[in-house]
């Protein structure tokens, strides 16, 4: 074997080894604390004449010891006077320095132990300290149960009580007093669950109740640092994303203001309102990581409603906050105030809760805490450029200059672009795993779907299924569409490129009335916009809408508006008269806030950066200040003979087998295209159902039963040479 091979490599000293001496060094000390006191014990029971069976017995002797109140004095005078106790004695004061020294070298080192890193997050003394050592010996090492039993004569006592503590870890009365605080519920080691109190068959006092380590403690001790499993199924951690310049000058200030507070210095409640896709969330991330914090949300709706359970997860959490360095941030824009019990839960957590707390919303909660009150703007069109530009360089894509056009369509903040530009990465290994490359297309529709969930929950979406040439309307109403369509597409050239949008910093918004008899295209011509456009369609009904709590109806249009808002979506509001009617004299509370409710809905259409369209079937109803209000007023007539031939011949698809029909006779049937799609389809089942193509006695016989329902009568004039059929 040659000289090299022989030759003792020293391993580099790592972290984990060199806490694991320590504690190794920890336990050691411990064993002399355990042997000087089972020394003293011994000699005294040799003294009792029940010998071994003073534990099943109280003896007079062992009563006696009792009664002369000089026990800890005994035991302090036996340390002093006995020759091995004196020897023990100075090996303990020999391993305090020891350690000592050890840590003042590991500090210069590989870094301070995990058992003095905790001590010094949550300000344990050195009795809290010792308490925490020996609770953690038992989990670590079966043999210090067994002492334990032992030493309190207790075979059943296999773990550490206040008492026992105290007898090792005291050497007179004053200390005996900081003991007794070390158990008081609002101590560090209660308070933030460090120990806690086992469980035990009777009743017992404090001085005798079981102490045990936290697990999670116990880990962290020995080297293992991992969020409580209590708690980390609610935390999310928060990813970081691109900043705009803007918050970065804000995150800058609120940087400087934090180094300026003092070092004990507790936080205030960081509160930050915006509107929705602010960036509130991106924000206080960014502001963690620059004094070494990660930020975890918290989703107020998982908070215990029961005091007691909420109380308890706000200690696991606070714990979390100092052990795994994290801030809190929690999001109450989705807080409904009528929600008592979550509101209540929510102010609770708020005011009670320890560490960086970030509360995000529309608006500032009042509380008595502390708060520092931080108003996010929206990122502009400007930032929000350079952020998808930013994000999209990093991967292969075809995008090119069309970026302007969905920075127009989409209002996206600084969490939802990156998002969005990962879904557009699927989209494309799905049509391409080997060479994705996003195309502008999957960028739009991944934005479509990253915030069109929300309003999921609060209106219908339609899917558009209709083009120009399926509608048949007059020309001039077909042009009114027309234009709208172009205005809601020309907005980046107008407002953007041709400076409009810096002298209109306000009512941008596209907002339309479709007004006409049901059936006659309105719905229709919405889909039709809505798939030229490629964008989304949602119906409100506004007479859902519209609640008899004064001020319901406000917050449900907020609603609306605020989920809108990041896609742009074309929001079609149904049964416009519901809430717009000519306005009367105030009578009472209800009659003052319809009408506030209904400039409230008009002012958010004109603020609205996409298209807003209202629907009635009852143009008179609506009062005139409010007409003068919307952009375009587009009337629906009831087709006349020539347009109801015209949609006859449209209706049926060219995959449906026709016999002859009398088109001529057809137009004469005076109903709208609704109804006329109405009986096209119950023909067309008819017809099916006799395995036949589709004739005219399937269409005579499905008008009937159509009119019928909208209890209209059959005339002659209408159906001419087929009204007596019809009437058989």
């Amino acid at each position: 074997m040659s000289e090299a091979m022989t030759q003792t490599v020293e391993a580099p000293v790592t972290w984990a080894s060199a806490n694991q001496s320590y504690l190794r060094a920890e336990l050691e000390r411990l064993r002399l604390l355990f042997r000087r006191k089972v020394r003293w014990l011994r000699s005294r029971w040799q003294q009792d004449p029940l010998g071994s069976t003073q534990g099943a017995v109280i003896s007079e002797a062992n009563a006696d010891w009792h009664l002369s109140g000089d026990e800890i004095e005994a035991e302090a005078r036996f340390y002093r006077e006995d020759a091995e106790s004196c020897v023990l004695s100075c090996s303990i004061k020999q391993a305090d320095a020891g350690l000592a020294q050890l840590r003042s070298s590991l500090s210069k080192g590989a870094g301070i132990p995990a058992l003095e890193a905790l001590c010094r997050t949550f300000g344990l003394q050195s009795y809290e300290r010792d308490v925490l050592l020996l609770c953690w010996a038992i989990e670590e090492d079966p043999a210090f149960a067994s002492l334990c039993a032992y030493v309190q004569d207790d075979v059943h006592a296999r773990f550490p009580t206040p008492h026992l503590a105290s007898s090792f870890f005291c050497a007179d009365d004053g200390e005996r007093e900081t003991a007794r605080r070390a158990f008081l519920p609002a101590s560090p080691l209660r308070r933030f669950r460090l120990v806690a109190f086992g469980e035990s068959s009777i009743a017992l006092p404090m001085c005798q109740r079981p102490l045990q380590i936290e697990e999670r403690i116990a880990a962290y001790v020995r080297g293992l640092n991992a969020i409580d499993e209590r708690v980390s199924y609610l935390l999310r951690a928060v990813p970081a994303v691109a900043m705009a310049d803007s918050h970065l000058s804000l995150i800058e200030s609120l940087s400087q203001w934090a180094q300026s507070a003092g070092a004990n210095e507790s936080w205030p409640v960081m509160w930050l309102t915006g509107p929705a896709g602010s960036g509130n969330q991106a924000l206080a991330r960014e502001f963690c990581a620059r004094f070494g914090l990660h930020l975890c949300a918290l989703d107020p709706k998982s908070l215990p409603l029961q005091d007691a359970e909420r109380h308890q997860l706000l200690h696991l959490i606070e714990r979390e906050t100092l052990l795994s360095r994290i801030a809190i941030y929690m999001d109450v824009s989705d807080v409904e105030p009528t929600d008592r019990g979550l509101t209540t839960a929510v102010r609770d957590w708020i005011e009670r809760s320890g560490g960086l707390l970030f509360v995000g919303g529309r608006e500032r909660w009042h509380t008595a805490r502390g708060t520092l009150h931080i108003a996010v703007p929206k990122i502009d069109a400007a930032a929000q450029r350079v952020l998808w530009r930013n994000s999209l360089q990093a991967v292969a894509n075809s995008v090119n200059g069309q970026v302007e056009d969905i920075v127009q369509q989409f209002d996206l903040g600084p969490q939802a672009i990156p998002q969005a530009v990962n879904a557009a990465i699927a989209k494309a290994r799905q049509r391409s795993a080997k060479d994705a490359v996003i195309e502008a297309n999957d960028l739009w529709q991944a934005c479509r779907e990253q915030v069109g969930w929300r309003l999921g929950d609060l209106a219908q979406r339609l899917e558009p299924c209709y083009r120009w040439d399926d509608i048949v309307l007059p020309d001039d109403v077909l042009r009114q569409l027309r234009e709208i369509a172009d205005q809601v597409a020309a907005r980046p050239l107008v407002y953007e490129q041709w400076g409009f949008g810096a002298r209109l910093p306000r009512g941008r918004g596209i907002s339309a009335l479709f007004s006409g008899p049901s059936g006659t295209g309105k719905t229709m011509a919405a889909e039709i916009l809505a798939r030229q456009l490629n964008i989304d369609l949602y119906r409100i009904d506004l007479a859902g809408v519209v609640s008899k709590y004064i001020g319901e109806t406000e917050k449900n249009l907020r609603n609306v508006f605020e989920a809108a808002e990041q896609t742009g979506a074309i929001l079609l509001f149904d049964e416009a008269d519901a809430l717009f009617g000519k306005r009367s004299e105030v009578k009472d509370s209800h009659d003052r806030y319809a009408n506030i409710e209904v400039n409230y809905l008009l002012q958010r259409m004109e603020d609205y950066r996409g298209l807003a369209i209202l629907c009635t079937n009852r143009r008179s109803a609506l009062d005139r200040a409010f007409l003068r209000r919307l952009r375009f007023l587009v009337e629906f007539p009831f087709p006349d003979w020539s347009h109801r031939r015209m949609i006859w011949q449209k209706v049926f698809p060219p995959e449906a087998p026709l016999g002859p029909l009398d088109y001529e006779s057809l137009s004469r049937l005076e109903i709208s295209g609704g109804n006329i799609r109405n009986i096209a389809l119950n023909a067309a089942f008819l017809a099916a159902g006799e395995k036949t193509s589709i004739g005219l006695e399937h269409v005579l016989h499905a008008a009937r039963r159509e009119y019928t329902k909208v209890d209209k009568l059959l005339t002659e004039a209408e159906f001419g040479e087929h009204y007596r059929t019809m009437t058989k």
